[in-house]
């Protein structure tokens, strides 16, 4: 099922995710680093920040997309400032497009986030491209 393009600019209600020692100890942790500043998150902590209150699922659910066919095919990030332990970030996601190859086999939707500190401004941007795979059409007999 193609999903509306009417949806490109779609936008989830601005939110805010604190920025704790621990939170970055447990992400560094993740993702394999022992020790380290816990006052300056590593870089890819944008991904934890930016999907915070499940908000890449809320948007696949008002687009109507079916989990069970999405994979995360891309994401880019423009690191502008770091992100330190006692931040308030604003998060902004947005749909900026929506398209498709193969025939509509498999679409594409294109997730821009902004994420900012009320004092410092923006800090980075990120871009994800998740990919749904559709099924073919039934074939006429």
């Amino acid at each position: 099922m193609a999903i509306d393009r009417a949806h490109v600019g779609y936008a989830l209600p601005a939110f805010t995710v604190a920025v704790t020692p621990e939170r970055i100890a447990k992400f560094r942790a993740a993702i394999g680093e022992t020790g380290g500043d816990v006052r300056v998150a590593p870089p890819t902590f944008m991904k934890m920040v930016e999907g915070e209150h499940n908000s890449s699922r809320r948007i696949l659910d008002t687009l109507a997309v079916d989990l069970r066919r999405v994979l995360h095919a891309e994401q880019q990030f423009d690191y502008v400032g770091p992100i330190l332990a006692g931040d308030q970030l604003d998060v902004v996601r947005s749909v900026s497009d929506i398209y498709e190859r193969k025939n509509g086999l498999m679409e594409f939707i294109v997730i821009e986030s902004t994420i900012s500190h009320a004092e410092r401004g923006l800090l980075g941007r990120s871009r994800q491209v998740v990919l749904v795979r559709n099924p073919k059409p039934a074939v006429a007999a």
